[in-house]
């Protein structure tokens, strides 16, 4: 069975196998797995894995999250980029939904000034 969600790509589910996903078009992921009764649910990933997605701002130019290591990273326009540590996954969802203002109205007030631990790598 496919299911087609808005951003285009096809997620293939297969019962009662796990079955990953996939999204390239934002900041969510859906899981499919299959659970004990062999009927399907529906798990919410948040994040990117990592992988920078385009973000619509004014000093941001992108960022991206690893739910698993809890690493967010901006990348800002002048080409500074930035890890920060410990970051909630709701801090995330927050970040890419108060475009095209993350920085200003979430990043900032959130991260630096929340005391998230960071660290400049590019």
């Amino acid at each position: 069975m496919k299911f087609k969600p808005k951003c285009g790509v096809a997620i293939l589910l297969l019962v009662p196998i796990l079955v990953l996903g996939l999204t390239g078009c934002g900041s969510q992921a859906v899981e499919f797995n299959s659970g004990s009764s062999g009927e399907s649910a529906a798990v919410q990933k948040i994040g990117t894995n990592g992988q920078l997605i385009s973000i619509q701002s004014d000093n941001v130019r992108a960022a991206g999250y690893d739910e698993a290591s809890m690493v967010m990273t901006v990348q800002f326009d002048n080409g500074a980029l930035y890890e920060y540590y410990g970051v909630p996954a709701e801090l995330w969802t927050s970040f890419v939904n108060a475009q095209p203002h993350p920085w200003s109205q979430v990043g900032y007030p959130r991260l630096v000034q929340g005391g998230i631990p960071y660290k400049r790598i590019g």
